[in-house]
């Protein structure tokens, strides 16, 4: 300082100052991130301008700790409202205007084929079903008279042989049949029952079916934890997409997980891997391949259960539990 005055200095490489101070050294430049391009470079009077790269954004709301991705694309029933830029995500709307209309229309007549299918429908099942539950001739000759027969104590029915399977599966129903005639009362004078012919013609109650669903264990001498881990990829491509979120629910997952787990590729399959790991880092020792098929079974996807746990025992990696 001489007579009164102070001398300035010029600002050394990658160091800055805004505006006029008296601080004893200038500031230090800032530098981009790997996820930030950089707008312009840092100069003597102004710092690093940086922003996100093309696709992705970042509130100035918000604390930018990393680029957030934009939505890739409106979808069929919206327009776009602001493009995606480096400061906010991209903007959609539902679309409105001259096809209102049309698009009312058409809802209308797409509800008026469904309603029409399901009717048709119902009346097709219950045609069906009078005719194969008809008795036969003699069909009562040798199991009691029908005041004598006991209902079976089931309450949705369907009738045998309306889907083809193999020959294991007739004979496990001829069986099962079988048995239930045993347990049936019989009348005075009636002839035991013998085992019915391979020619099923009446309904065979739906629960009386319904198999025990066998537990998987993992093969002997394998990691129990590994084998779980490489099951999530049948579990991926076999749970289809738009059950996703609903299974990820109902295995006990925060919404914010399922959230975090959408924000990897949406387009593979590595956001159903991702909200698998999330289950099983949070089970841990109780994680179980078995609890992923029985949730399956509790949402209604008990066939899709049934042909992963299928191909989990061919892979090799699990064998059904012996009782």
């Amino acid at each position: 300082e001489q007579n009164g005055s102070s001398k300035c200095l010029p600002c050394k490489e990658d160091e800055y100052i805004e505006y006029p101070n008296d601080f004893p050294k200038c500031l230090g430049c800032r530098t981009c991130r790997e996820d930030q391009v950089e707008l312009s470079p840092c100069r003597a009077v102004s710092d690093t301008r940086c922003a996100c790269r093309n696709g992705t954004f970042c509130s100035p709301d918000h604390p930018c700790e990393m680029c957030q991705k934009c939505r890739p694309r409106c979808s069929k029933d919206e327009v776009e409202l602001a493009p995606c830029t480096p400061d906010s995500d991209r903007q959609c709307r539902p679309a409105t205007g001259t096809f209102s209309g049309s698009s009312d229309s058409w809802i209308v007549t797409i509800v008026m084929v469904v309603v029409a299918s399901v009717v048709l429908l119902v009346v097709l099942s219950i045609v069906i079903w009078k005719y194969r539950c008809r008795p036969s001739p003699g069909e009562h000759r040798g199991r009691g008279t029908p005041s004598t027969l006991t209902p079976a104590p089931c309450s949705v029915w369907v009738w045998a042989g309306y889907r083809r399977g193999d020959r294991g599966t007739q004979d496990n129903i001829r069986n099962e049949r079988f048995s239930q005639d045993q347990l049936l009362p019989k009348a005075s004078g009636s002839v035991t029952p013998s085992a019915p012919g391979p020619e099923v013609r009446e309904c065979v109650p739906l629960l009386c079916r319904a198999r025990t669903r066998r537990n998987l264990v993992p093969v002997e001498g394998k990691d129990p934890v590994i084998l779980l881990r490489r099951s999530f990829d049948i579990f991926a491509r076999d749970v289809p997409c738009k059950d996703w979120k609903r299974y990820g629910r109902a295995l006990d997952l925060l919404e914010n997980d399922i959230t975090l787990a959408e924000m990897n590729d949406k387009y593979s399959l590595e956001p159903f891997f991702q909200m698998l790991n999330t289950w099983q880092n949070r089970q841990g020792m109780n994680a179980s391949v078995n609890t992923l098929l029985e949730t399956l079974h509790e949402i209604n996807l008990g066939g899709i259960a049934e042909d992963i746990s299928s191909k989990l025992v061919q892979q090799g990696s699990f064998q059904y539990e012996v009782s």
